[in-house]
């Protein structure tokens, strides 16, 4: 899955796992710009892009000490912050237009987004969709206000005429039946806590 552009470099991945920053400064060095470039090419906006950028290296500095057990880290690192850009795009836009947004159709060839990662995403959005429907009606419902309509803890709670305490536990066991669903479907455990962008 890598390419030209994102090379492995296994030494660099085994400092960092044990907590080298200097090594974790030049990754950072190494692929900041192009996944800048890829991130800017999605979301439409360098300072997004940037953003992202920044939280898919913070992603990956806190699970460090597990880094060495991802099979390709570099295609990993990619595909981390393609998801986060898209997912950005889908919960920026009209979730049901997103792959008209930022699909391929029309794209000049320079401009293609990626195809295996992309097919990846609608299969993992697919997978989350179909977790979300089997979640418990309360469950559903909260995460469906929380996510789908941005609306914080209080104001769920107050919506539900429910206890705030009672709105995060019920999000929190939605979440944990959605990563659950996932895992089963193939993912692993480890890089759905990573990602996390689709729940």
């Amino acid at each position: 899955m890598n390419d030209g552009h994102f090379i492995d470099v296994p030494d660099l991945y085994k400092q960092i796992a044990a907590g080298d920053e200097s090594a974790f400064r030049k990754l950072f060095e190494i692929y900041a710009p192009r996944l800048l470039a890829m991130a800017a090419r999605i979301t439409g906006s360098m300072a997004v892009a940037d953003d992202l950028v920044q939280d898919t290296f913070l992603k990956i500095w806190v699970a460090r000490d597990q880094l060495t057990e991802v099979a390709q880290p570099a295609a990993w690192i990619k595909k981390i912050c393609f998801f986060l850009a898209v997912n950005y795009v889908r919960r920026q836009t009209i979730r049901d237009k997103v792959m008209h947004t930022v699909g391929l159709e029309g794209e000049d060839a320079g401009k293609a987004l990626p195809v295996a990662e992309m097919i990846e995403f609608r299969q993992l959005l697919t997978l989350v969709n179909e977790a979300v429907r089997q979640l418990p009606e309360k469950q559903r419902q909260i995460y469906r206000l929380s996510r789908e309509q941005a609306l914080s803890t209080s104001e769920i709670a107050q919506h539900m005429d429910l206890a705030v305490s009672t709105v995060k536990n019920l999000l929190v066991m939605a979440l944990k039946n959605i990563r659950a669903s996932l895992q089963k479907a193939g993912y692993p455990l480890f890089l759905l806590i990573l990602i996390d962008i689709l729940i």
